[in-house]
């Protein structure tokens, strides 16, 4: 229901950081502080004598990720782009300098062959790529102002675009080319030209004599053009008909170009518009266009010089222009259709017909000398015939256009005839829509609701055209914002926006298409407020105003407006209508002050970023608001009864209406909440059977008033009331109303998938909670109110949705608790037996039925739990029974979650654990089921964690063994592989143990994969006071260190090679540390050896150990009295007969680090050369691996080693002094090296010798010949 925090808000905080970054990533993106003494070979201005200078030189060219870096910086200003305009002037000029600089650097910025890296960009791409970006969020119209507007540069930019465009193949897209420019670049660089020729000079006194450009093909130019329009016209012509954004640059190059005084005098315009005209002319040419982009750049230009020529300058071909595009817009042949598919045509024809009505109306005396009057007037019929179609055209671009030309051509008519195009809008308006009677259910028409009270009519829009009810509400809104209808014309208008406030239609999926109707119908409100005086609105009779319902008449038009935007901005479903109604409310009430009740305290309830979280908005906003005056509550009332409240699409937020209606019930006396109850149930009653949606939303409505009335009735006892006898009388009154409403609802709602029972069960459940809840003076439940609450709770209590299983089990502890006792023993017997027989008769299936039972199980508890600590009870004892039993069912995964989330919110609430559940939780922590869908075992072993987090909360873990029982598996999940597992399990131990244990904390999930993470977790194993954790802590730790994802592997491994390097070898006497590396490999290989047949365990155990022996930590053992035949001998135990080959291929990893330690180096390759036998082949290639690189690096090793040398894992290294003292010795050491190579080699090979090899495959038996012969021959090379 609520969208995300918005991110205008975030770029208002971020603002303050992301501008001074981007201020001082400029310079160094773009310049090169060159301190150099090279002397000036290239300009004699520059002093010689190679003395030091600084200087600056721009960049050639710039990596790829700074400029998308910088780009990074400025796209979250798209949400709120005036928080730039201070920082322009420091932004955009630099990089227009930098652009320049790097025109006199080369003839070709753009390399021609292979770029140095295919990582790096031109420095001008990435400049123009910023540039459009600025452009994109800010606007181009302002960023415009900052290009260098030097005529100087026009031509040195244009022989750059050409240079630059002629340089590359535009068919060499390879890794190793930059390819041809970007369209970025285009649409920078020809703007800038467009920017350019503004200047006041006569374009010949720019030109060069050079002539070199060519005509483009179907136009025909002025013989005497400058040279540089001459080249200006092919390339702005080229890109009018591109199909990206610089076509919008090449039509304002065009334009500017054409409407220059100098150029309209070459006879230039002429040319341009014969051309463009004479595109549409030939059918033929329209049918083979391969492109509809060519006419929507044709059509632009067009309309760029319709709006920005002189009237003298365009009068001559307005006429031609209009016939023709009315032509392409009107006539039936199949080319102009194809042409007419396109919105973009759509959008520019009207623009074109916009500018020919307003150029027609410019004269003193209403129309050109140059056209007749009869003439104009057809022209200015038929465009509003077709601006008002077009109102409804499918494309919202189009119907924008249509109705921003509709208001300023009715701006631009006489004061008669603008009121007959309002006439007209507003009689649109008020076509197909229809008025309800709700208590007969008859539906009128606007003219049969004249003779009727507005008060017992609803206004009904489902037969309109959303479309067009879109154009025909954003034209009122255009045309409020030019004042073009007067003031006598405002209640029709103020009639058409009240209705468009609270327009909505669904779409057969069920989605909105009403929000552009609320959202032009803000901006016709704000557009009335800021343009109409308060006099104006004062004077408007409200009386006319039928859409204001029970307000018509009664009060002003500026407080009937606030009402109506209060509940638009509390209320709607869409923020940006929210937010747009807050901001109509403000511009209302600050230009119109005094006019309505509690303005100033109205617009500081109603804050813009306040109502930006609808929760928000209708929970608190609507509160404040209702508080300031009882219009506004009425108001807000009947707005969440009806669509945008208890009738939302969504549930959440048909739950959160409800929760507003009970707010606004406790902000009134209890006369008034009975009024409210009378309301919604009446809607109850009205309702069709279908409309399950509304009926929840009610009935969670009911719900909270009768909660508000149970706690008015407890305040009134408290405090002593004098009207607590008429408090409790309507509180008793509406519980009557509230079970006579409940046994209306049938079985068939709470069973048939057609009704949705889910909703129905969830609303039903929570009304019984309220009506079972005790409060003061509150009456027990009937025999016949008992056991209908009872029914629809079995019926309820069946469902396996979570919102139906926590309103259900909620109900049925409220309902428990007004039971007496031979009643509660029978019902949780029953249920008791429920879910036993359930599970024996599902077997390993879902059992989805019982969840709801479960749940209900553990909120009874708390109503039998003995207050005395020794007494003894058969309900209770029944209860913890059957929810330890379900917790450890082989029965579905989701059967056991349910039992432990039940003992969590239930049983240790109530101060109560036992053995059993004790017993329970531990097994729970060590649940690793596993099915298709993955590791379900996960979902209990979280659910046991929060489980034991409630029984630490509740001090049911007093105890030192409790803590030794439980949370050494707690201990054991905060090391394991799962993040969401691990992070849970780090939460709990966090709540536990800080700050007393632990010293870092960790709050979000990726931080608990982080080195300092494992960093903490290994500080734990020299605790002395937890010693009992150490080996949970290790056997959790392998998963992650083992098998665990690759960030979680790196960081996990890196921080126990750390650890395990930092550790003495063994125990040293008088240290406060008794760990040792002994010790922990000691740690290590009980954890083996306890889980060599899990491999859950055993497989990562392998792996972590093959990782410390590449690490050259193992090493370190030899020589002590760490029994390594131990850790060889559970090696072997782990895979014997083992199938599985992750489990292998681990073990072959960890033989072949154990070869280096002299002592089992006999036993290790005799283990592998068995291997090179195993029935898998994959084993059988590892283990020929495993023994090829042992030799080779044996041999490797006593090259670079001699036998006086420290061992390669030694930590102290060899002076170098020492080494260079050595190689005198080399010679006498050859001797020993090619012996101890000879006799590794041999030993291997000897080995596969003595090994029977007859049962092998024959490839096996061949490779292992092969394998003996090189051994054998590596020796003699040594």
């Amino acid at each position: 229901m609520d969208a995300p925090d918005d991110r205008d808000v975030k770029v208002h905080r971020a603002a303050a950081n992301l501008i001074p970054d981007l201020k001082s990533s400029l310079p160094p993106f773009l310049w090169r502080a060159n301190r150099s003494k090279r002397p000036n070979r290239s300009s004699a201005a520059e002093p010689s004598g190679g003395h030091r200078r600084d200087r600056r030189d721009v960049r050639r060219r710039v990596r790829s990720r700074d400029s998308y870096r910088l780009i990074s910086l400025i796209e979250p200003f798209q949400e709120w782009p005036q928080l730039l305009d201070p920082h322009l002037k420091e932004i955009v000029p630099p990089l227009v300098d930098a652009f320049l600089q790097s025109l006199g650097l080369a003839s070709n910025q753009i390399p021609k062959g292979p770029s140095s890296s295919s990582s790096t960009i031109p420095l001008p791409r990435a400049i123009c790529k910023i540039l459009y970006t600025l452009c994109k969020v800010r606007g181009e119209k302002v960023i415009i102002r900052f290009l260098n507007n030097e005529p100087k540069y026009l031509e040195l930019i244009l022989d750059a675009f050409e240079s630059w465009t002629r340089s590359v193949d535009p068919k060499d897209v390879s890794p190793n080319s930059d390819g041809p420019l970007v369209w970025e670049e285009r649409y920078i660089i020809l703007l800038w030209l467009s920017h350019l020729l503004l200047a006041p000079f006569d374009l010949s006194s720019l030109s060069s004599e050079d002539d070199s450009s060519s005509d483009f093909p179907g136009i025909s130019l002025p013989e005497d053009l400058p040279s540089i329009a001459r080249r200006l016209i092919p390339v702005g012509l080229k890109y009018l008909m591109a199909a990206s954004k610089e076509r919008d640059s090449a039509k304002a190059l065009l334009v500017r170009l054409a409407l220059r005084p100098d150029m309209r005098r070459l006879g230039l315009l002429r040319s341009l518009v014969q051309w463009a005209l004479s595109l549409f002319t030939s059918q033929q040419a329209l049918i083979t266009t391969a492109s509809v982009y060519q006419h929507v750049g044709v059509l632009s230009f067009l309309a760029g010089i319709l709006s920005s020529a002189e009237k003298e300058a365009i009068d001559p071909y307005v006429l031609s222009i209009f016939r023709t595009v009315q032509a392409v817009a009107t006539e039936d042949a199949s080319s102009f259709e194809n042409v007419r598919s396109s919105a973009l045509v759509r959008k520019v024809i009207i623009k074109i017909f916009r500018s020919t009505t307003v150029l027609l109306l410019q004269s003193d005396l209403g129309f050109t000398s140059s056209i007749s009057i009869d003439v104009s007037s057809g022209i200015l019929e038929d465009v509003i015939d077709y601006v008002l179609t077009s109102l409804a055209d499918k494309d919202t671009p189009v119907r924008v256009a249509a109705s921003k030309a509709l208001s300023i051509i009715a701006f631009k008519l006489d004061v008669k005839m603008a009121m007959e195009v309002v006439d007209a809008v507003v009689g649109s308006l008020s076509e197909d829509v229809l008025w309800e009677d709700p208590h007969k259910g008859m539906r009128l028409a606007n003219f049969e609701v004249d003779g009727i009270g507005n008060a017992v009519l609803e206004r009904n829009l489902s037969a309109v055209n959303p479309l067009r009810w879109h154009g025909l509400v954003l034209t009122l809104a255009q045309l409020l914002f030019r004042r073009s209808p007067p003031p006598q014309q405002l209640p029709e208008i103020l009639n058409a926006l009240i209705l468009a406030l609270g327009f909505e239609q669904r779409s057969a999926t069920g989605s909105s298409i009403g929000t552009n109707v609320r959202d032009a119908a803000c901006f016709g409100v704000w557009a009335l407020s800021r343009k109409y005086t308060t006099k104006e609105l004062l004077a408007v009779d409200t009386s006319k105003i039928r859409a204001a319902g029970i307000l018509s008449g009664s009060v002003s038009v500026p407080q009937i407006l606030a009402t109506e935007l209060l509940v638009s901005a509390c209320l709607d479903p869409a923020g940006n209508i929210r937010r747009g109604s807050s901001a109509a409310l403000q511009e209302l009430i600050g230009r119109h002050p005094d006019t309505i009740i509690e303005g100033i305290p109205l617009v500081q309830a109603v804050d813009y970023h306040t109502v930006a979280l609808r929760s928000r908005a209708l929970t608190d906003v609507t509160d404040s608001a209702a508080r300031l005056g009882q219009i506004y509550w009425d108001a807000l009332f009947v707005g969440l009864q009806g669509w945008r409240g208890t009738g939302s699409a969504d549930g959440e937020s048909r739950k959160t209406s409800s929760q507003a209606i009970g707010l606004l019930s406790a902000s009134r006396d209890s006369e008034a909440a009975e009024v409210m109850l009378k309301s919604v149930l009446q809607k109850l009653k009205s309702l069709k059977h279908r409309e399950v949606e509304e009926r929840h939303g009610l009935l969670l409505s009911l719900a909270a008033i009768i909660q508000s009335l149970n706690d008015k009735v407890d305040r009134a006892v408290d405090d002593a009331s004098p009207g607590l006898i008429e408090v409790v009388a309507h509180r008793d009154k509406a519980v009557q109303d509230a079970f006579t409403t409940l046994s209306m609802l049938s079985d068939n709602e709470f069973i048939s998938s057609a009704l949705r029972p889910e909703v129905t069960s969830e609303a039903a459940c929570s009304l019984i909670s309220a009506l079972a809840r005790p409060s003061h003076r509150t009456t027990s439940l009937s025999d016949s109110q008992s056991d209908r609450c009872l029914k629809i709770l079995g019926l309820c209590l069946r469902r396996s949705e979570p919102n139906v299983i926590s309103a259900s089990s909620r109900a049925a502890g409220d309902v428990f608790a007004r039971l007496d006792a031979s009643k509660r023993a029978d019902l949780v017997s029953s249920w008791v037996r429920f879910v036993t027989d359930e599970q024996r008769g599902s077997g390993a299936g879902v059992g989805a039925q019982t969840f709801g039972y479960i749940a209900a199980l553990g909120c009874v508890f708390q109503h039998v739990w003995p207050t005395d600590e020794n007494a003894s009870s058969q309900i209770h004892r029944e209860i913890i029974d059957a929810l330890v039993s379900q917790s450890q069912t082989r029965a579905a995964v989701e059967i056991r979650v349910a039992a432990v989330r039940s003992l969590e919110n239930g049983v240790f609430p109530a101060k109560a654990i036992t053995p059993e559940i004790r017993a329970a939780l531990r097994k729970s922590l060590k649940d690793y089921t596993v099915d298709q869908r993955g590791d379900v075992g996960s979902w209990i072993r979280l659910a046991a964690i929060d489980a034991i987090s409630s029984a630490w909360n509740h001090g049911l873990l007093g105890s030192v063994a409790d803590q030794e029982e439980l949370l050494s598996g707690v201990c054991r999940l905060a090391a394991e592989k799962l993040d969401k597992v691990r992070f849970r399990a780090w939460l709990c131990l966090q709540e536990i143990w800080v700050p007393h244990v632990l010293s870092d904390r960790f709050t979000d999930l990726t931080q608990v994969s982080s080195l300092e993470y494992f960093r903490q977790l290994l500080s734990l194993l020299s605790n002395s006071s937890l010693q009992w954790t150490k080996q949970s802590i290790l056997e959790g730790y392998i998963t992650s260190a083992g098998v665990g994802s690759e960030s979680v592997l790196r960081a996990s491994r890196l921080a126990l090679a750390r650890y395990a390097d930092s550790l003495p070898l063994t125990y040293e006497a008088g240290s406060a540390d008794s760990n040792s590396l002994i010790s922990l490999f000691n740690d290590l290989s009980t954890v083996l050896r306890e889980n060599s047949t899990n491999d859950r365990v055993a497989i990562p155990m392998l792996e972590v150990l093959g990782y410390l022996c590449d690490a050259r930590i193992t090493q370190k053992l030899e020589g002590s009295n760490f029994k390594i035949r131990t850790l060889l001998s559970l090696l072997q135990k782990a895979h014997y007969k083992s199938p599985s080959i992750p489990k292998l291929e681990a073990a072959v990893r960890l033989y072949t680090g154990l070869v280096e330690i002299s002592s089992i180096r006999d036993e290790v390759v005799r283990k592998l050369a068995s291997m090179l036998v195993h029935p898998f082949p994959m084993i059988r290639n590892s283990a020929a691996e495993a023994l090829f690189i042992s030799a080779q690096f044996d041999l490797l090793e006593n090259y670079t080693q001699s036998p006086t040398q420290p061992s390669s894992h030694d930590a102290n290294h060899v002076d170098a002094a020492d080494n260079r003292n050595k190689d005198n010795d080399n010679d006498d050491d050859d001797d020993d090296v090619n012996a101890n190579a000879n006799t590794s080699t041999n030993e291997i090979a000897n080995t596969l010798k003595r090994t029977d090899w007859s049962a092998a495959p024959r490839d096996l038996r061949s490779a292992v010949e092969d394998m003996k012969t090189k051994l054998l021959a590596a020796a003699p090379a040594c």
